[in-house]
């Protein structure tokens, strides 16, 4: 079980790991090498616990109070000077120059005063150490809560002193934006507060209006469509999602609240000139990677979350054509790419 402080002081719940390919047993690790993209990979830092409960959720053993407090791997009592000992004793990857990026998960990175407080301090210390580890591209992700209900000051400090340190770090916020209307935030993250759908979607404008030259907003819709129909464009024959309403799936355009359509026209304005791919959204597909233990279990947990409102076409009792057919609305205004070119363009 865990300890509440360390000092008297909650500091951050961070998830432990160990690099990918390491020999070593135990995950003890802050920070590190994770498989993500192309070789040599990212850098990556996984904090703990979340203020929302999405069904889908990959992360949820370290992410849901229920159960991160019980994680062997789960630990309060790690300080950020622990952090960048840890990513002071990272080598620099065989034949290549550095690792693609940092990215910062959960959980949700920040989550509170103290998380972010945390969180940029060994931002702006591994960052002047040698940020070109990390190819000077840091990837925070978040579900924008905390920074819509106007916790701003704090990131625009923080954010201005990694500047000063650091000027050649470039860092992408990126708002997971859970539906796009109240009634669907509610059905994904499982959380009923209207006003929670609204911070949400303030996250990104927030971050924009800081307006900070190291600073990158970015949004992406989460658990949409499955991930092959996104990266195929239509022509995967697998069709998975958590039913909207009227036979459609979330994110669907006949239920666009206000907001979310004016979220959606300012960010694709803004940032197609930064990549052709903007001119649509980017959308994490439900992963349908069923050679991989961890998608297994996060599909049998989002099945038991969602009931008969999550459609499997191959498991379904009965095809569900007009659901099926309006996947193609779906890939008019979203897309996915492989990680090495989304994120690469994150930071770029």
């Amino acid at each position: 079980m865990l300890k509440p402080t360390l000092g008297g002081v909650v500091l951050a719940y961070l998830d432990l790991q160990k690099s990918y390919g390491s020999t070593e047993r135990n995950c003890d690790k802050t920070i590190a090498i994770q498989k993500c993209g192309n070789a040599p990979y990212e850098i990556s830092i996984r904090f703990a616990g979340c203020n929302l409960r999405c069904g889908l959720c990959f992360a949820s053993g370290y992410s849901w109070s229920d159960k991160y407090l019980k994680r062997r791997t789960v630990t309060n009592e790690k300080t950020a000077d622990d952090v960048v000992e840890d990513f002071k004793a990272i080598p620099y990857p065989s034949g290549y120059s550095c690792y693609n990026w940092l990215r910062v998960l959960g959980g949700e990175p920040l989550l509170s005063d103290k998380y972010v407080d945390f969180l940029f301090e060994v931002l702006i210390k591994i960052s002047q150490i040698d940020s070109k580890k990390f190819n000077n591209g840091i990837i925070i992700q978040t579900n924008g809560i905390y920074v819509g209900k106007g916790n701003i000051s704090q990131i625009k400090k923080h954010l201005e002193e990694l500047y000063k340190t650091s000027p050649s770090v470039k860092v992408a916020i990126e708002t997971s934006i859970k539906g796009t209307n109240p009634e669907e935030f509610k059905l994904l993250t499982q959380q009923s507060s209207e006003e929670l759908f609204k911070y949400n979607l303030k996250s990104y404008f927030a971050l924009k209006k800081l307006n900070i030259l190291n600073l990158r907003s970015m949004i992406v819709a989460g658990f949409g469509v499955n991930e092959s129909f996104l990266l195929k464009e239509g022509k995967s024959k697998e069709r998975m999602t958590i039913v909207s309403k009227e036979d459609k799936p979330c994110y669907h355009p006949d239920f666009w609240a206000d907001e979310f359509h004016e979220l959606y026209v300012d960010f694709t304005s803004e940032y197609q000139n930064l990549h052709p791919m903007f001119a649509r959204m980017p959308m994490y597909g439900i992963k349908d990677r069923f050679d991989l233990g961890w998608v297994k279990r996060a599909l049998k947990q989002g099945k038991q979350i969602y009931g008969e409102r999550f459609y499997d076409s191959k498991y379904a009792a009965q095809k569900n054509i007009e659901l099926e057919n309006s996947f193609y609305d779906i890939l008019k205004k979203f897309f996915l790419v492989d990680n090495q070119r989304y994120y690469s363009t994150m930071i770029k």
